[in-house]
């Protein structure tokens, strides 16, 4: 099996690659430096050189061609089942996995055909895990071959309670791989009891603005990506994500509509599906859990959506994904998790 490990350090601040392999990314998490500066969840951790554990995940039992290309998983109808396995060693509690089909979540359940479909399941650390992923795809139809988007966040149980800890810290890291499933048959029409959907925007809009020097030579800078310009903009992809025009790192006091603006803009023709989540829940956008956008030259897109707080509970986990559609070399990104909270009495 091909794996990829992880190492997360707090004395450098990144989550680093040390064995590359195909179909895997592990995109730039360096947090800006004052995301550290609140509580720290992690702050024992600092004891033993910043070093807090290492992970692999990846599929059990993947087919290889005769020249060693890993072969897609075909899916014959129903329910499908996938052989997955994870090693989670260090200071890390636990797992947990999000998946993503051709972009959008992708509810599944755990080794147990009865149990209830779920967005994120959590597993306890440990070395040599196994299990099984069953779901019903959202998406595809006979002669598909469509992406499966494998997410791991760490310690997602994780909340701060505004006493002991108001940051997440290094907890809610990424490591994301992608699996390939051609399809055989279609996907079911209608689909077995599927799990909330958290609505919580009063409007939401998505369009497109021309790139400004101002932007690349300031905004982009603000959210960490230094050293871009107009020329080499289509190099790579970036991304902003703000509350009421602000950056937030930690967490958020919402005791009004809240407006949160995502931006994305480079390499021409990528296409993502964005989504948000609420306490790892995806949150209705429209009639669908996701937005679709395609990066043209010169462009930026641009995500706009309302929170109405009295659509939110006393404490809720927040944060946005990116999921790229078609392009292997595209990077997945999360948002730094924030907690959005309410303030006794509102």
């Amino acid at each position: 099996m091909r794996k990829q490990w992880i190492v997360v350090s707090l004395m450098c601040g990144a989550l680093l690659s040390l064995a590359a392999c195909r179909d895997y990314a592990i995109p730039d998490s360096t947090p800006t430096p004052s995301q550290a500066v609140t509580a720290n969840p992690f702050e024992a951790a600092e004891e033993d050189a910043g070093f807090l554990g290492m992970l692999t995940h990846g599929a059990a039992s993947p087919d290889f061609s005769e020249s060693g290309e890993r072969l897609p998983f075909s899916y014959e109808g129903g329910e499908f089942q996938l052989e997955y396995q994870f090693s989670l060693t260090g200071k890390m509690d636990t797992v947990g996995f999000l998946l993503f089909l051709d972009g959008t979540p992708q509810p599944y359940k755990v080794n147990d055909t009865t149990a209830k479909y779920e967005y994120c399941h959590s597993f306890p650390a440990g070395e040599g895990q196994s299990f099984s992923f069953l779901f019903e795809p959202v998406a595809g139809n006979t002669g598909d071959t469509l992406t499966l988007t494998v997410v791991s966040i760490t310690n997602p149980d994780f909340q701060p309670d505004m006493e002991s800890t108001s940051s997440y810290g290094w907890y809610h890291k990424t490591l994301d791989s992608s699996i390939k499933l051609q399809f055989q048959a279609d996907a079911p029409a209608a689909h077995s009891t599927l799990p909330l959907i958290r609505e919580i925007f009063t409007q939401s809009d998505v369009r497109e603005e021309k790139v400004t020097a101002q932007y690349v030579e300031n905004e982009l800078p603000k959210h960490g990506w230094d050293g871009v310009s107009m020329e080499t903009l289509e190099k790579g992809i970036y991304y902003t994500f703000s509350y009421d025009g602000g950056i937030t790192y930690d967490n958020l006091c919402v005791s009004a509509p809240v407006t949160l603006q995502f931006t994305m803009c480079g390499t021409a023709g990528t296409r993502y599906s964005l989504a948000f989540f609420l306490d790892h829940q995806p949150v209705k956008l429209d009639e669908s859990t996701t937005r679709s956008v395609t990066l043209s030259k010169g462009g930026i897109m641009e995500l706009e959506a309302v929170i109405d707080p009295d659509k939110l509970g006393q404490f809720n986990t927040f944060y946005c994904v990116a999921v790229p559609q078609d392009a292997a070399s595209a990077p997945f990104f999360k948002t730094n998790s924030i907690l959005l909270y309410k303030e006794n009495g509102t």
